[in-house]
């Protein structure tokens, strides 16, 4: 009797614990809590945008096809996000010390609309300055030069590389779902190196004296300073591009030129100059040479450029970068004497044949010394005037 008494008793004792944690002792359960329910999960209030901003636009090819020079080019990345309208709501800033990770993409959170998207590769704000801010639009949106904002005209060498981009229609953005989407950009920045040697007449080596290339200077006049946010050149004001030399750090590489710098010599003139986008049908663009305050040269710079096919069409343009430019001009100079210790009573020479008078009617003109007579752009002669046969 004791052992089941000692028995049941823990087992009575088990049954009242677990009517007091349930709370539920009544036979038709009545004060039993209702089953617990896990919480909904709350509906998505944003979707995932990813832009994979490559950089394709150039003329750099592996295998046949175009290349990716992104991460290679590209240090910094400012995105511009607008509503369907047009109207700006932020901007999206990402840089980087060293390089971007090759197939980069610049991930966005944005609660359901449509958008679109404008993107400024290397834009640094001692450099170039926009004005988009609260309540302004795409339309109205600028980027330009700092030194054009500030009412310069003159424009030193620039140290970035500046890109543009952008959607080619307004993007719909899902709350909870991601989607990729493609933005290749194109590079603003030309590279043009002069380069101008002269040739003595009836000598087929250069000219070695140095008072040519010392007695100039040149100069690229253009209007290309102020961009819309469609990367098209607007509030066209003239500016000049000053001559100088590439930071060693940047080393551009040039047709038919692979050195950094050419060969040092004094007679040979040599102008490097860094210029925003050119535009096809743009004849404000032009190529000066002055000696002191004169202009002695003058030409077009898209007149000289589209002479060559490939650069015919604004895609074209857009494409490359580099421009190596050589000017060759004829000069003459007087003879050396060849006999120091003349002779100090020589005899005199016989009466020459008097010149015959050149017909006043069809008098015979100087060359100009400053009509180019060799003119070579990215490794291609140019024939700039006819040959008489």
């Amino acid at each position: 009797m004791n052992k089941t008494h000692h028995l049941l008793l823990p087992l009575f004792g088990l049954l009242l614990a677990m009517g007091c944690f349930s709370g539920c002792i009544k036979e038709d359960m009545s004060d039993c809590p209702p089953p617990v329910t896990p919480e909904p999960e709350p509906e998505p209030t944003t979707g995932t945008l990813k832009l994979a901003l490559t950089y394709f636009m150039h003329n750099t090819q592996e295998n046949g096809e175009y290349v990716d020079l992104f991460s290679q080019q590209v240090r910094k990345v400012d995105v511009f996000v607008f509503d369907e309208e047009g109207r700006f709501l932020q901007q999206i800033t990402e840089e980087t010390t060293g390089s971007f990770p090759d197939n980069y993409t610049k991930e966005i959170e944005l609660p359901a609309g449509n958008y679109q998207f404008v993107v400024w590769g290397n834009h640094y704000e001692d450099e170039t300055m926009h004005n988009q801010a609260e309540g302004t639009s795409m339309d109205g949106g600028r980027m330009a030069l700092l030194s054009v904002l500030n009412g310069e005209t003159d424009v030193a060498m620039l140290t970035d590389s500046l890109f543009h981009g952008m959607t080619a229609q307004p993007v719909t953005v899902v709350n909870g779902e991601d989607q990729t989407v493609p933005i290749d950009l194109m590079k603003n920045r030309n590279d043009v190196r002069l380069v101008v040697r002269w040739r003595e007449e009836g000598h087929t080596e250069y000219c070695t004296h140095t008072e040519h290339a010392q007695s100039i200077t040149a100069e690229i006049i253009d209007n290309n300073g102020s961009y819309d946010f469609a990367n098209n050149v607007v509030d066209k004001k003239e500016i000049i591009y000053l001559p100088g030399r590439f930071a060693e750090w940047y080393d551009p590489v040039f047709h038919g030129d692979d050195r950094p710098y050419p060969t040092e010599q004094e007679h040979v003139y040599v102008a490097d100059f860094s210029e925003l986008r050119l535009m096809l049908d743009n004849d404000d663009a032009q190529l000066v040479i002055r000696q002191g305050d004169q202009i002695v040269y003058q030409r077009g710079l898209m007149d000289l450029i589209t002479r060559i096919e490939q650069y015919q069409t604004q895609e074209g343009l857009d494409r490359e970068d580099h421009y190596l430019i050589e000017l060759e001009f004829a000069c003459k100079h007087e003879p050396e004497d060849p006999d120091p210790d003349p002779d100090p009573d020589p005899d005199p020479d016989p009466d020459p044949d008097p010149d015959p008078d050149p017909d006043p009617d069809y008098p015979t003109p100087d060359p100009d010394p400053w009509t180019a007579i060799t003119i070579i752009i990215n490794g291609w002669n140019l024939v700039d005037r006819p040959v008489e046969l």
